[in-house]
């Protein structure tokens, strides 16, 4: 199945990179990535003084020798990042040419690939409100670790549907209050929803989570080949809206686009986050290796 997605070339430049996260998380296992706590991994790291209740086994005993000091040793200890993807599956996501979906399912498996191959754990999590229950946050997938990992989680992220609609701001309050691991955080979704994301964004930075923000819009969106008297109808509610599409309303259109999009960039900062527009027609391996390694996003 990851054949069918990447090619194995592919694959292999992606197992060269890493996950970026600016603070450190205390994971249940040891992983491969560097943490500043001190640990009883084999890379030593610093000598400190005992003190009354330390761990005997820990002295090292030659540097007494030296010094006529109790000295411990200390060890960089390695650690799993847990890696959450949420992943917008509202109608609004199945639109475009290329479409929106397909390209954030790829972009999903992409990142949750880079993480596992660097031994973090991670869960991929649809975000969709379910007219039945009301509820605003599907199922996270089981989560996994190393790239074992990677055939049974792209199954499971086969399995997502793009429909119905959602409500980004209270998906992430949700997915902050059910959330017991603090981590990266990656939303990969349009963005597109009329009360923004600030109020989830905001809870799911209290819960020590950090946060990057993967913008996927379609061509037809960043640059609307339109003219003349147009009726619009919202994928997610229905309302329709009637337009007048002329060479000054699309200068309108791209100009509040780009407002839009700066307004996303500044709010990912304040919250020490990333924002990444991905279009879809963009070349997927320049996106995923250069663009994202240029953002901070990996490296």
């Amino acid at each position: 199945m990851a054949a069918a997605l990447f090619d194995t070339g592919f694959l292999r430049k992606l197992e060269m990179l890493t996950l970026v996260a600016r603070q450190t998380y205390r994971g249940s296992a040891r992983g491969e990535r560097r943490s500043t706590a001190h640990g009883a991994s084999v890379e030593f790291s610093d000598f400190r003084p005992y003190v009354q209740g330390d761990d005997f086994r820990r002295i090292d005993w030659l540097a007494y020798a030296k010094f006529e000091t109790l000295m411990l040793r200390l060890f960089v200890e390695e650690q799993e990042l847990n890696v959450h993807i949420l992943l917008d599956s509202s109608a609004s996501m199945d639109y475009g040419t290329p479409n929106k979906f397909v390209f954030a399912r790829q972009m999903a498996a992409a990142l949750a690939y880079v993480a596992l191959a660097n031994t973090d754990r991670v869960t991929i999590t649809p975000i969709q409100t379910n007219p039945d229950t009301g509820t605003v946050i599907g199922a996270a997938t089981r989560p996994v670790r190393g790239k074992a990992g990677i055939l049974p989680l792209l199954q499971q992220l086969e399995r997502f549907t793009a429909e119905g609609t959602t409500d980004l701001n209270a998906a992430l309050e949700m997915f902050a209050v059910r959330t017991t691991r603090p981590g990266l955080v990656i939303l990969i979704s349009d963005l597109l929803t009329p009360d923004g994301i600030e109020r989830g964004l905001a809870r799911v930075r209290y819960a020590k989570h950090e946060v990057a923000l993967v913008q996927v819009l379609a061509p037809q969106e960043l640059k609307p080949d339109l003219l003349g008297d147009l009726r619009l109808v919202d994928v997610e509610t229905q309302q329709p809206v009637e337009i007048s599409a002329s060479r000054s309303v699309l200068q309108a259109y791209a100009k509040r686009l780009a407002d839009f999009l700066a307004g996303l960039a500044a709010l990912a900062r304040q919250h020490n986050g990333t924002h990444v527009l991905a279009p879809t027609d963009a070349d997927f391996d320049d996106l995923i290796l250069k663009q994202l390694r240029a953002l901070g996003l990996v490296k």
